[in-house]
């Protein structure tokens, strides 16, 4: 019995030993609690000609997806942010009948006017984008939404009528209707679609314009697409069975605008981060064109078709900085006659390549190019490595009058590097390239406008392509293509220049996501040497904040502001977000002073920069130790004897 005894109360006392050594070990996870972003993303779903059961089910489905997840980083390797935790909220409505009914009449006037085809499919009208996005931009301005918006139109044909086959064409109604001539149809060079996104807003003319800015999408189910993604390898193929449509059965139907909802959040809404910019934290930036030509500086070239004036538009008016954040844009050119550098970079870049089914290929190597890039960047920026007052971010373009294909790394327009971008074109032909919409694609070497824009999305906010995802199950980065159309500049699928909200958001929320990490990471490291090192009661009279008298008052105050950063992500308001960050970044600058100062008058014989042995750790541990020791000698003596 006494042996019974004996182990019942070993067992007792060795789950008390364990439940103390527990509560040291995770003394901090109140810390941790507290120490959380919660960015709440509100989505406002508007279902255009749907019956009240399909409300109902879509419903229940959209609220599956409703769960939280950390943002992550792709590159240079797959990683998540623990202390920020993204959700959704959708708000399901139905679109009035005035919008229904609007959308459908234009949307058959146009065919019934104009009768304009696919040149792919012939079975299938062409009808332009703007024809139902100006509806939409319409009833979204009006709405004066702070969330995003996703429109789902379910149909166009109603039972009674002739139920026609159509696409959307990504040029608007204005520039297929100049092309057409004579009754010849325009070419199908762009894909055809059925789903499209807002472009960005300018900060300054914000609601007020119905130029089809904002933040919304919208798909039309009823309408067909063209295949598009990859043509012989890779992943991320689209396809017109891959999307919701009209014709599908109930349950399918619903899955697949559930499948649309996902893809559309992960890779438009709240995308990855593709990297931690090289040059985050910068105030005063230029980016500064350094075109190298094959020719005299000064001789015109007609061919020449980069946009410069584009670029600057798109991230000088349209992209929204943080408060004392200012851009700036600047451009020279040199010529590989009279620019020993240049040429010699050119040259020793220059690498060759043989294959049985193309031949023997030339192109640049961009990791060569960047290399001795570096090592002369003051021949072509003097003030490169003088000027702190500034951060400067060079495009390196060499503009060639060569008629074969000359690529970067044989495959690129364009490269992103941390401190730079280089890119290429060449007056060489059409171009055709391992992608297809229907056919193989082919673009035009000659125009490197949309590659260099969005490497420097990337090399300055850590934006990448909206194909980007990250595989659940083999936690891998695969490309899924669905939302590579209209405004984006990675989009090889189309000619347009714009951002849409999806670059713009994102490259706001990157850098205040970085200041947040970089503000709690401080916050968390100076709370734990308190707890560690010093006794609250020394800390809080020594710092002169007389808001912060005791752990409780200090723990809401934190939390206070966390709770305010947390509403202005959800809002949009990245400038007051941005101003609650500074205060923790303060606080923990002011905190880290006054340790400073009571460890140079206490410990002065520390260092910070080297491990220092915590005294009130171990007497802590000693302390708990003993007692349990104790204790079990205790027992194990009263049971024995």
């Amino acid at each position: 019995m006494k042996i019974k005894n004996v182990s019942n109360n070993l067992i007792l006392t060795l789950f008390i030993l364990f439940f103390l050594l527990v509560n040291i070990v995770h003394s901090n996870g109140l810390f941790d609690q507290l120490f959380k972003i919660q960015h709440t993303t509100n989505i406002d779903v508007r279902l255009i000609g749907f019956d009240s059961l399909e409300q109902d089910e879509l419903k229940i489905l959209l609220n599956k997806l409703n769960k939280d997840y950390s943002p992550t980083i792709l590159y240079p390797k797959l990683q998540t942010i623990d202390l920020i935790k993204q959700n959704h909220k959708f708000n399901i409505t139905e679109g009035s009948h005035n919008l229904n009914e609007e959308i459908k009449a234009s949307v058959k006037k146009y065919i019934s006017d104009y009768q304009h085809r696919s040149t792919l499919k012939q079975d299938e009208y062409l009808v332009p984008f703007d024809i139902v996005d100006n509806i939409i931009a319409q009833d979204y301005k009006q709405q004066n939404h702070i969330s995003y918006v996703i429109y789902i139109i379910n149909t166009i044909f109603d039972r009674e009528d002739t139920i026609e086959k159509y696409t959307y064409s990504q040029l608007n109604s204005s520039t297929i209707n100049s092309l057409h001539r004579d009754g010849i149809n325009v070419v199908d060079h762009l894909c055809n679609v059925k789903l499209w996104q807002s472009k960005s807003e300018s900060p300054k003319n914000l609601n007020n314009s119905n130029d089809g800015s904002g933040r919304y999408v919208w798909i039309d189910i009823g309408a067909e697409t063209c295949t598009y993604g990859p043509q012989t390898k890779g992943t991320g193929l689209i396809s017109n069975d891959q999307l919701p449509h009209t014709s599908s059965r109930f349950t399918k139907k619903l899955y697949d605008i559930s499948t649309f909802f996902y893809h559309t959040i992960r890779q438009l809404i709240s995308p990855p981060i593709y990297q931690v910019p090289e040059n985050y934290g910068w105030i005063n930036l230029e980016i500064q064109l350094i075109m190298i030509h094959d020719h005299l500086v000064g001789q015109l070239e007609v061919s020449e078709q980069f946009d410069w004036e584009s670029i600057k538009e798109q991230l000088g008016e349209k992209m929204p900085l943080l408060p004392n954040q200012r851009v700036t844009f600047s451009k020279r050119e040199v010529s590989l006659l009279n620019d020993l550098y240049a040429a010699q970079i050119k040259q020793s870049s220059l690498k060759t390549h043989h294959s049985a089914l193309k031949g023997t290929q030339q192109f640049l190597d961009s990791k060569e190019l960047h290399h001795w890039f570096k090592v002369h960047i003051q021949k072509f920026i003097p003030s490169y490595l003088d000027d702190s007052s500034k951060t400067i971010i060079p495009i390196f373009l060499f503009d060639i009058s060569y008629r074969e294909l000359l690529l970067l790394d044989r495959f690129y327009q364009a490269v992103s590097f941390p401190d730079m971008v280089i890119g290429i074109q060449t007056q060489s032909g059409l171009m055709k390239i391992d992608y297809q919409c229907d056919k193989q694609l082919g673009i035009n070497p000659m125009d490197a406008t949309k590659p260099v824009l969005q490497s420097l999305l990337m090399t300055i906010w850590g934006v990448g392509s909206n194909s980007l995802v990250v595989n659940e199950n083999s936690k891998q980065v695969e490309n899924n293509f669905i939302w590579n159309i209209g405004y984006n500049p990675s989009n090889m699928f189309s000619n347009l220049k714009d951002l849409s909200f999806s670059q713009t958001d994102s490259a706001v929320r990157n850098y205040l996501y970085f200041d947040i990490i970089s503000s709690i990471e401080s916050l968390k490291s100076i709370m734990d040497h308190i707890g560690d090192d010093e006794t609250w009661e020394e800390f809080t009279h020594s710092i002169d904040n007389p808001s912060v008298r005791s752990i409780d008052s200090f723990f809401k105050s934190i939390n206070s502001t966390i709770t305010d950063i947390n509403s202005n992500l959800q809002l949009h308001q990245y400038s007051k977000a941005y101003d609650r960050i500074n205060q923790l970044s303060d606080l923990a600058m002011n905190i880290s002073s006054v340790i400073h100062k009571i460890h140079s008058s206490k410990h002065s014989y520390l260092e910070c920069e080297k491990s220092t042995f915590l005294l009130s750790e171990f007497i802590s541990i000693s302390f708990t130790t003993i007692i349990v020791i104790y204790f079990l000698y205790k027992v194990l003596r009263k049971s024995l004897f």
